[in-house]
């Protein structure tokens, strides 16, 4: 089965031009789709590793994100607009979106040792708040409650976009209740081990409360700089997840009104009676929270200007499709993806399944202390 390359044309009707980002289950290339009368339009496809496609529960796992991104409805989550299966290789069709990971926008904060402006982290709380209650407010074809749960909330799944507004992608590790088959095995817990909830670690069952959590933890990070929870052994940063040890946001930022910061805490509260009743709850008063400062500019305009003062400086272009070495959509499931694809099919293959495991923690986790 030969390798995807620019300029093949998927399922009769999509181009694939560049390969746009990378991540443990598959390449999104930019591409573009062509209808009558000269219609031309960009799209973001997924295209699922060569090697995993010969293997049956990946391929149930790509198939079921799928659904599930076509199954949601929210200005701040990536439409799915088809899914094909051409020559052995599986595709997914998404919305083509501008602009750069919220682990990117930090990261050049914290490099320019520049602290992020409050008011637009609780923009991009709201907007990451908005998608999950999407997904956890979806209900069946009879009116029962079916909620999904995105299970791997992290800075590099959430989009900002260079009309500024917020998306959260990457439901490939998500749990819904009415999915053909659940694939997680007894004491295994998936996602990002950073931003897992303390009910997760020890060993509960994911819930709404659960994408809460993390979404805190994201948003502590991108006010500070660093992971909330980051331990020097796989181990270290368990314990810290299973104690809750939540470090107080205002002493690091005394900047943050306490209104911001109490919602923050709040959502980091070690059980999940303690943290709001629903994520569109906490949307509304970190809304609530803005109403009260008087902003002088339209915040969607603002974070607009700095996602592209930062793909100015990490050397992109107006668009994410111009070619350049550092890609927005880089690393889109495991942190530490490398750039370019290594060499020989057994390497790819190896790789890409090492990375599909690190988003999964057997319990109680022991690691070797990080190089």
């Amino acid at each position: 089965m030969s390798e995807p390359r620019p300029g093949l044309l998927v399922g009769g009707r999509y181009e694939l031009l560049e390969v746009a980002g990378r991540g443990g289950m598959a390449d999104v290339w930019r591409g573009r789709v062509r209808g009558d009368s000269g219609f031309v339009r960009d799209v973001a496809i997924k295209q699922m590793h060569t090697s995993l496609a010969l293997q049956p529960p990946y391929v149930a796992m790509f198939v079921e994100e799928a659904r599930i991104g076509a199954l949601l409805r929210s200005p701040n989550l990536s439409e799915v607009h088809d899914f094909v299966h051409d020559r052995g290789h599986y595709y997914m069709i998404q919305e083509w979106i501008d602009g750069i990971d919220l682990g990117t926008w930090i990261k050049w904060h914290a490099g320019r040792d520049e602290a992020t402006r409050w008011e637009l982290v609780a923009a991009v709380g709201v907007g990451i708040l908005r998608a999950l209650a999407a997904a956890h407010e979806r209900v069946g074809a009879g009116g029962e409650p079916l909620p999904i749960v995105h299970r791997d909330v992290s800075p590099h799944n959430v989009l900002l976009t260079t009309r500024g507004m917020v998306k959260v992608i990457d439901f490939g590790l998500a749990f819904a209740p009415d999915r053909p088959t659940e694939t997680t095995e007894p004491g295994v817990v998936k996602g990002k081990m950073s931003y897992l909830a303390p009910e997760l670690v020890s060993g509960g069952r994911p819930c709404p409360a659960s994408d809460q959590f993390a979404c805190a933890s994201v948003l502590w990070e991108a006010l500070v700089g660093r992971k909330l929870f980051d331990g020097a052994t796989d181990y270290e940063t368990y314990c810290r997840l299973r104690d809750c040890q939540v470090q107080p946001l205002r002493p690091l930022r005394p900047d943050v009104p306490a209104p911001f910061a109490q919602i923050i805490h709040r959502a980091l509260s070690a059980t999940i009676e303690q943290r709001f009743p629903s994520t569109r709850e906490m949307a509304r008063q970190i809304g609530t929270a803005l109403k009260k400062v008087q902003l002088r500019k339209d915040l969607h305009t603002v974070l607009a200007r700095s996602v592209a003062d930062v793909r100015a400086e990490v050397g992109l272009g107006p668009r994410s499709g111009e070619l350049s070495e550092i890609t927005p959509l880089a690393d889109l499931a495991a942190e530490g993806a490398p750039a370019s694809r290594p060499e020989g099919a057994g390497g790819a293959a190896a790789q890409a399944l090492d990375r599909l495991r690190s988003l999964r923690h057997y319990l109680p986790f022991f690691g070797k202390r990080r190089g």
